[in-house]
């Protein structure tokens, strides 16, 4: 066998090899999920020395969950005006499966002047998902209203996951 036959079949079977290894690792493309949640529902705060200690819960509708409910938790700072931030974590829970997220820093809700009906914004990293959402990741952006003398609230939420 010729040296330039001999290079060929080594350059030959190399190629085979590299291409049976890297068959085992080849990246699968994530999917993307846009996502959209609209809930309404009961909320309580209370403030004790600024803090706000935020309990909500409700039943709408989610992006593959279906009919759902969300539940949440968390603390503003009721020293903060008109904006006051908070954070905390919630869960979507429907016959499609389950989403738990946090509500971070930068989320806020901004009282109107009697201190009474706040206009919410901000976002939730998912932390966690199940059934048809299932390791599903992402964030999403969130508005609403929380109306305190009636102690109801309305969000939606709307943005990518990724599968």
């Amino acid at each position: 066998m010729s040296k330039a036959t001999k290079a060929g079949t080594v350059l030959a079977t190399a190629a085979v090899a590299l291409a049976v290894a890297g068959a085992g690792n080849t990246i699968i493309p994530k999917k993307t999920i846009p996502f959209v949640g609209t809930y309404t529902g009961n909320a309580t705060v209370q403030v004790s020395d600024q803090v706000a200690d935020i309990s909500a819960s409700g039943k709408g509708t989610g992006t593959l969950i279906g009919s759902s409910s969300i539940s949440g938790k968390g603390t503003g700072d009721a020293s903060q005006q008109p904006c006051a931030p908070f954070t905390g974590p919630g869960t979507m829970v429907g016959a499609g499966g389950k989403i738990a997220f946090t509500v971070v820093s930068g989320s806020q809700g901004c009282g109107d002047e009697q201190g009474q009906v706040f206009s919410l914004s901000g976002k939730a990293n998912v932390t966690s998902a199940t059934g048809k959402l299932a390791k599903a990741k992402g964030v999403l952006r969130f508005t609403g209203v929380y109306d305190r003398g009636a102690g109801t609230f309305s969000v939606k939420f709307k943005g990518t996951l990724t599968q």
